[in-house]
């Protein structure tokens, strides 16, 4: 989601690249697709191509690796430095991992900037869920907030399944009302009762009932305190901005004049 806005601000085109479709089962096919992904962006730009979970695709190399993986590496990273050196595009790749650790170190350099992104704390949680649920049929009385301090150690989507698991829940009373030959025209509103049943018999809601750790992060990405909110949502707005004016900087430079 902070990717899609990150282009939404800069006026960019969202590319999300998916590592399933670009493998194939043909020799070579990969690296054309990559090749097509750069191709598009250029075409679009500015545009920004996006990998989630970029440590499945552009890890460490090791001599174990299959070579159609290798050499789609290599691919990706001749393309990328192109762009790199091309005063004039305005194409941009943003990565989001949850083990930098696993990444090739090649990969690290061609990162100018690494940002990390922890887990939300609970205003954070109560503005997540209060997106997810807008426009959706739910009962007005939901307190977000005392949600939001059930799903300790949550993240964004983590969120969103808890949603989505307790929206089966108004489903499967409207079909169990129809075998009894109750009918109704559609689902009752979402409840808080539903939210609150989901988290206890998600794996996640009960760690965060006996106060277990329930994220793979280390501690030092945990915020302590909704004080910090703020500086969180300054920092996010000044990368939005960073990002802007990165995949805008070609159109406000001048360009040289050409020699005769």
């Amino acid at each position: 989601m902070l990717a899609k806005a990150i282009a939404k601000e800069s006026g960019a085109v969202f590319i999300n690249v998916r590592i399933s479709n670009l493998m194939s089962k043909w020799f070579g096919d990969a690296q054309k697709l990559v090749s097509a992904v750069f191709s598009l962006a250029h075409k679009l730009q500015p545009a920004i191509i996006f990998i989630d979970e970029v440590d499945s695709f552009l890890g460490q190399r090791r001599t174990t690796d299959h070579e159609a993986m290798t050499n789609m590496k290599t691919e990706f990273m001749s393309l990328w430095d192109g762009f790199t050196t091309d005063q004039n595009a305005r194409v941009m790749v943003l990565a989001a991992t949850n083990r930098p650790s696993e990444l090739d170190e090649a990969i690290l350099r061609r990162f100018t900037q690494i940002f990390e992104i922890g887990i939300p704390v609970q205003s954070e949680r109560s503005k997540i869920l209060r997106v997810v649920l807008k426009g959706e049929n739910v009962e007005p009385n939901i307190n977000y907030d005392y949600i939001a301090g059930l799903c300790e150690g949550f993240t964004g989507s983590d969120i969103l399944e808890l949603c989505k698991q307790a929206a089966f829940y108004p489903i499967r009373e409207l079909l169990n009302n129809e075998k009894d030959g109750r009918k109704a025209d559609k689902p009752r509103p979402l409840r808080q009762s539903d939210l609150e049943k989901a988290l206890s018999t998600s794996r996640k809601g009960k760690r965060a009932a006996n106060g277990t750790s329930t994220g793979l992060q280390s501690p030092v990405w945990i915020r302590p305190s909704d004080s910090e909110d703020d500086q969180v949502q300054s920092a996010i707005f000044e990368i939005s901005k960073l990002m802007s004016r990165i995949v805008q900087n070609s159109q406000s430079e001048p360009q040289e004049p050409s020699s005769p």
